[in-house]
């Protein structure tokens, strides 16, 4: 199943309208053609040759944010009292709503990205629930990364943004995880063997939110 196929993806971005500030922060006031020019050029730097050039099936690609496992340990920031599951899907359901974005998609991909833990670090510094790299974050106008709502908020923002640039939803999840770069690089999912998991990983996550 592509999730083109899903009528309310589909209708997200035929009724796609300007992202939406999060808060009363100027910072937030950012224009998405801004952040994406910044991601942009930070992935054509830090991009490495896959290792694993690999042919996806349909429905076999995963998507490529990094894993959490052996994140770091939180800072005094993170150790507040953690917030329960049942409110953090509340709290997606609400902001992807409110953005016209599908819940469940969102879900899906902060399964993929941090297994629903605020606190969780990749190795490579990316933070939070939707694992914003910290010059995203700064971008998009998240003062507090580990923040369930400003996090989401600024990662439906950020995805909402990538589907309006793509037009495909498995291109948007891609360049999510891969950088926008390297997916207009190739003119679709990167070859790269940790992306195309993380697609199949978000898409499979989404099927079992759906059901």
């Amino acid at each position: 199943m592509r999730l083109t196929d899903i009528p309310s993806v589909t209708s997200v971005l035929n009724r796609m309208e300007s992202l939406s500030k999060l808060s009363e922060n100027p910072k937030s006031l950012v224009s998405f053609p801004d952040v994406l020019e910044k991601e942009w050029n930070r992935s054509r730097t830090q991009e490495v040759l896959p290792t694993n050039i690999t042919n996806a099936k349909p429905g076999e690609i995963s998507l490529p944010f990094p894993e959490t496992t052996g994140s770091q340990s939180p800072t005094s920031k993170q150790t507040n009292a953690m917030p329960k599951s049942n409110d953090i899907l509340e709290t997606i359901e609400s902001i992807a709503k409110s953005q016209g974005m599908d819940p469940n998609l969102v879900k899906a991909m902060v399964k993929a990205e941090s297994g629903f833990k605020p606190t969780a670090v990749s190795p490579k510094g990316a933070m939070g629930l939707m694992q914003l790299m910290p010059e995203t974050a700064e971008s998009l106008g998240v003062n507090d990364p580990f923040n369930p709502e400003e996090n989401i908020g600024g990662g439906v923002k950020f995805l909402k943004g990538l589907m309006k640039e793509f037009k495909d939803p498995e291109k948007a999840i891609a360049a999510y995880n891969a950088g926008p770069g390297a997916v207009k690089r190739y003119k679709g999912i990167p070859p790269y063997e940790e992306t195309q998991k993380y697609v199949n990983k978000v898409k499979r996550y989404y099927k079992d939110f759906s059901s």
